[in-house]
């Protein structure tokens, strides 16, 4: 295989290290490239941005290789090409050692994930071999306790040559045991560079975090919802027909203002992803973190590529001290995309240092409430699922509750294909983790219905402590705050009754031996009311009208319309007309006498026996239809 037609592995090398220790020079005495694209890092000699080069290995696959700055004011560059890294080069110069931004980019390294890498002990034509061994040591001592603890290190001269050929033979053991990018996700990339080709139009460049994409396939950019089509891609300067994750690819986009896209945005398959300022986060402060963090703290926020302003929102606790963790969330002042599992980091805005960071639990709509142990319990869960699809889908589906999820409605809340959904909806199905239900095949958790009936218990439970003298709540309101529609509210409220949790009082709903606790003014106005319902019979008056003859306000007059609702004296008709117990019961018994023997009878021929206006007689006679009393055929009337 020619080194030209060799197949792009989808894994990723960075170089990190301190500034001005030879990461530039080694990436291009290893591909012979030249990292440093911009002439101001030319001149200067320092790397600025990321730098991308690339090798053949072995005349197998193709590799890509990202050269980050060093300098402390280009951290933030720094951040943006790690999140891409697969394995680590930590250059150190044997003439210097480890520096600051040594142990600042390890640091970052750690937060960001990073598992595999190596030590490049740069520059050794520079000192003898005592000096070598002490900067071995110095490395060995930075390195306890991290993930580059035992990784090799190998000494070399980039400017000479020396040590290169064993630096290739450890850097390809790390390349053959490094799995390659899962690409079952959905395609995702925040952006790194964004320029206008002539004659080819916006080109958007990055490294691909999940999924894969092909030339004629819709995507969209986010922030500003550009819709692209994929007009052509490259990978380390060749045509290719598929990009996948972990390719450094760069993207020929049709439909695209390019002005209108920066560093940070994301380019990404639609219908999945969105753009938020809020997202729950799984934090870890640094030990070295010069201060605790305070809740609402101003901070840097890097993800994927971009840096933001932001705040932190601690949920159950008001300071972070270093070294610990927590979950919370991040108050952005810009909106961004970012993952399941994305891990970021966060730094003081000044003095620029890096504090710690974590990875991303999910996007939020807003604030998240504090001190709420279901909602930590509900993230804790989320942030454990992060690498666990089965576990993200369960997540997902218990989160939506009593209302469940669509298949499209969980590839979304879980950011995974629909293809990788199949299976692992299936597995659910069959371990009876969840139930398929309703005319939309919503997926509903197995635990999910049980805590609906729990948190209608508390909702009338707190009712009943504020209304101890109303019978219950109204069905509806109890629905409303439940936060269901009407299907999936009423197998729960069926199955609260039949387990005696709930009593049905009418429209109304309550707790067993609650409600209807009256003192003796609150007795009377009920007698009061209950009297002017049996006097009005079928004309029944107004809550207004009813308060007045009653010497009493409207809350009051309501307390008392509730209480004789939920004991049985008073019914509200689904036309929302309010009739007393009598009142209905003589005009069922004037109903059934005047159509008995198979009469029939219009609505008009009613105003005969039950003396009331029609504003009145039609949501009466609908009642009685409802009741089954009479059946309507075409607006006549016949006992049922």
């Amino acid at each position: 295989m020619t080194a030209q037609a060799a197949e792009i592995r989808n894994v990723v090398i960075g170089t990190a290290g301190h500034i001005d220790h030879g990461k530039s020079t080694l990436v291009k005495t290893l591909t012979g490239i030249d990292p440093d694209r911009w002439q101001e890092e030319k001149d200067k000699g320092i790397t600025i941005d990321l730098g991308f080069a690339n090798f053949v290995y072995q005349e197998r696959f193709r590799v890509g290789i990202i050269d980050v700055p060093g300098h402390e004011r280009f951290v933030k560059n720094m951040v943006a090409g790690a999140t891409g890294i697969d394995i680590v080069m930590l250059v150190v110069a044997a003439d210097d050692g480890v520096m600051p931004q040594t142990r600042e980019h390890l640091e970052i390294l750690t937060l960001l994930g990073v598992k595999r890498g190596m030590i490049v002990l740069n520059k050794i034509d520079k000192v003898d071999a005592d000096t070598i061994e002490l900067a071995t040591e110095d490395v060995r001592d930075l390195l306890r306790g991290t993930f580059l603890e035992g990784a090799p290190v190998v000494s070399v001269s980039a400017l000479t040559g020396q040590g290169i050929d064993q630096l290739w033979a450890r850097l390809g053991e790390l390349i053959e045991a490094t799995p390659t990018r899962d690409v079952a996700g959905v395609f995702r990339m925040p952006v790194q560079r964004v320029f206008s080709a002539k004659g080819h139009g916006a080109v958007l460049t990055g490294i691909p975090v999940t999924g894969r994409v092909r030339i004629g396939d819709n995507l969209v950019v986010l922030p500003g919802e550009q819709k692209a089509k994929v007009r052509a891609m490259q990978a380390y300067h060749s045509a290719i027909d598929e990009a996948r994750a972990g390719h450094s690819s760069a993207f020929n986009l049709a439909g695209i203002d390019h002005t209108l896209v920066q560093r940070g945005h994301t380019l990404c398959a639609p219908g999945v992803f969105e753009h938020s300022r809020f997202f729950s986060l799984s934090l870890s402060l640094l030990a070295s973190s010069p201060r605790p963090l305070k809740h609402r703290a101003e901070v840097k926020f890097h993800v994927g590529t971009s840096e933001l302003v932001g705040h932190v929102h601690f949920i159950d606790r008001a300071l972070l001290n270093p070294g610990e963790s927590c979950i919370c969330e991040v108050l952005l002042e810009d909106p961004v995309v970012a993952g399941i599992g994305d891990h970021f980091i966060i730094r003081l805005p000044s003095p620029p240092i890096t504090l710690g960071g974590g990875r991303v639990i999910k996007r939020e709509a807003e604030i998240l409430r504090r001190n709420e142990p279901d909602l930590l319990a509900s993230l804790q869960h989320w942030a454990a699922a992060a690498d666990d699809p089965v576990q993200r889908a369960e997540a997902a589906v218990l989160e939506a509750g009593p209302m469940g999820l669509t298949r499209d409605g969980l590839a979304a809340r879980t950011e995974l294909s629909a293809s990788a959904l199949g299976p692992l909806v299936d597995q659910l199905l069959e371990k009876g983790v969840a139930t398929e239900f309703g005319p939309g095949r919503a997926l509903i958790h197995k635990d999910a219905w049980m805590r609906a009936r729990v948190r209608l218990v508390e909702i009338l439970r707190a009712f009943h402590a504020q209304h101890p003298a109303q019978v219950g709540l109204k069905a509806a309101s109890v629905q409303q705050q439940l936060g269901v529609d009407a299907r999936t509210f009423a197998p729960i409220l069926l199955k609260a009754v039949e387990a005696g949790t709930i009593d049905q009082r009418g429209d109304l709903l309550g707790l067993p031996g609650e409600g209807g606790k009256l003192n003796d003014e609150d007795r009377k106005v009920v007698e009061r009311v209950s009297a002017q319902l049996e006097q009005a019979m079928l004309n029944p008056p107004t809550l207004k009208e009813l308060a007045q003859a009653a010497g009493t306000n409207q809350q009051s007059t309501q307390n008392a319309v509730d209480y004789l609702v939920g004991s049985g004296r008073a019914e509200v008709l689904p036309s929302g007309v309010l009739f007393g117990a009598k009142a209905l019961e003589f005009a069922t018994a004037e109903t059934v006498k005047f159509l008995k023997d198979g009469k029939q009878a219009a609505a008009k021929d009613f105003k005969e026996i039950l003396p009331t206006s029609r504003k009145y007689l039609i949501p009466l006679l609908e009642w009685l239809d409802l009741k089954g009393v009479t059946k309507n055929a075409n607006g006549v009337r016949t006992l049922k």
